[in-house]
């Protein structure tokens, strides 16, 4: 399935074509937050696999809002593995916005909750990372899809449970907007009782 689509906005021409059924081939014109994302996957997958989760996969196949926060799902990792991926980032020009010692940060993330990680002195946009931590979070890493766009394999969450939980979960207008045009965008390749199982199962 190839779709080309073009933004009347800004008349950028991106081409979207699933290869196989956990993989996309994405060619747009990359965006400021695009850049963001990948200057930080540069530095991430160095020590960790990882999947992109919510509002940033709508925005990479094109659709055209802002966002302020990137969500990205990490394994639990070490408390030493943690602060070679600090350190890496800070060498390359971020900070984290929470606190600056690491044992704070890896206490926050220890407790399952997230952290912030953006451009140094910047807030938005920025990186919430967090531990995976429940059922939710494990079968999105398992069944993560990989997106190949400017040379790079991007991981995000399987198309039909990130439109379970827009609709079902977070059901905010952008949400919904977020899910409708990832209805439309693969129509012809998600399957709706994937979607209503993982609606059922975490509702």
């Amino acid at each position: 399935m190839t779709i080309i689509d073009i933004n009347s906005k800004n008349n950028k021409i991106f081409m979207i074509k699933f290869l196989d059924p956990k993989t996309i081939e994405l060619k747009k014109t990359k965006n400021e937050l695009d850049e963001f994302v990948f200057n930080f996957l540069d530095s991430l997958e160095i020590f960790t696999d990882y999947v992109i989760i919510s509002g940033y996969i709508s925005i990479l196949l094109g659709r055209p809002r802002s966002t302020d926060d990137v969500d990205i799902l990490v394994p639990r990792m070490k408390k030493e593995k943690f602060k070679e991926l600090h350190d890496d980032l800070i060498k390359k020009g971020f900070w984290f916005i929470n606190s600056s010692n690491i044992t704070d940060l890896f206490e926050i993330l220890d407790e399952e909750d997230s952290i912030r990680i953006a451009v140094d002195s910047e807030i938005s946009p920025n990186i919430e990372l967090k531990f995976i931590k429940d059922e939710k979070d494990k079968e999105t890493f398992k069944k993560k899809i990989k997106v190949n766009y400017e040379n790079k394999q991007i991981n995000i969450s399987p198309i039909e449970l990130q439109i379970a939980y827009k609709e079902q979960i977070l059901q905010a207008p952008k949400d919904m907007e977020d899910a409708l045009h990832l209805r439309l965008l693969f129509k012809d390749n998600i399957k709706e009782d994937k979607i209503i199982y993982y609606k059922q199962k975490w509702t």
